[in-house]
């Protein structure tokens, strides 16, 4: 969505160079100014992650944005649904922290000096609801908190500077992986970050630096929609499933509620939740 609607060059990474390559050509055959960089990348390979950066710098002297979405909990995670944390292997648990928490902040760390030279840039890290409330799996839980608290502290440092970190919560999706009915594609995540990037206001960007917003409240903030020019309005999806988590995290997390009662984890963590993530199967942890 940057390169095909908004215009930019976008440098993706992923572990899947066939892929990337795929996405590059839809953006050259659409008539779009803009245009993807396809660069295959291991992000749990740090010296891969550092000699990718490196190549970055020595082409480009300018960087608008980082996204930080590359995860691979869900792969591993699909097989155990309906099984407690003491039931699946410890890797489940590193396959959500290291992919998805710890690539994050090391691809900030690498690229946050070419910002704070420049005096801009924006760092978004794509989390979700399971920041706040018992979603799939315990591993799933805590890097999702974890990425939510990164974009706070590293906002705290980055702020002399005028550099942004926000944290966006997509709701359910319907991706390669996954196929929760009336979720969000990816497409509607892109118009929100290109929503950040070139719509925000200074003013607006220092409010939410820091902070967690949502996908859907962008929407109606910025007036974009999903491909289908509707917006999403699954169970997990949309603004009313926004304002639920809103009003979850508003009431304080519940670890520092002590009138909250704990979550009910079968609602989330049971066999049938395995149905919603088809594309799982594909992916090696």
């Amino acid at each position: 969505m940057l390169a095909k609607e908004e215009g930019c060059q976008v440098y993706a990474t992923a572990r899947d160079k066939e892929a990337l390559q795929g996405l590059a050509e839809e953006v050259s055959q659409s008539g779009s100014d803009g245009n993807v960089i396809p660069f295959a990348l291991d992000q749990n390979d740090d010296e891969a992650v550092k000699k990718f950066v490196q190549t970055f710098q020595e082409k480009e002297t300018h960087i608008d944005l980082l996204v930080n979405s590359a995860y691979a909990g869900l792969a591993a995670i699909a097989p155990y649904c309906g099984k407690p944390f003491w039931e699946r292997p410890i890797s489940v648990f590193d396959a959500s922290i290291m992919t998805g928490l710890r690539s994050s902040y090391v691809m900030s760390s690498l690229l946050a000096p070419m910002m704070v030279e420049q005096k801009f840039g924006l760092m978004v890290q794509i989390s979700s609801f399971g920041g706040v409330q018992h979603l799939f799996d315990v591993g799933y839980g805590v890097g999702k908190a974890g990425l939510d608290r990164l974009s706070t502290d590293m906002a705290a440092e980055l702020k002399p500077h005028n550099v942004y970190a926000i944290t966006l919560y997509p709701g359910a999706a319907v991706t390669e992986v996954t196929a929760f009915p009336g979720g969000e594609t990816p497409i509607f995540s892109g118009r929100a970050v290109a929503a950040l990037l070139n719509r925000a206001s200074k003013d607006h960007l220092e409010k939410l630096s820091g902070k967690v917003i949502h996908t859907a409240e962008l929407s109606v903030d910025y007036g974009f929609t999903d491909m289908n020019g509707t917006l999403p309005s699954g169970d997990f999806s949309g603004v009313e499933a926004a304002q639920r988590c809103r009003e979850v995290m508003s009431d304080s997390l519940i670890q520092n509620n002590l009138n909250a009662e704990l979550p009910d984890p079968s609602e989330t963590n049971n066999p049938d939740f395995a149905g919603l993530f088809p594309g799982a199967k594909k992916y090696k942890v």
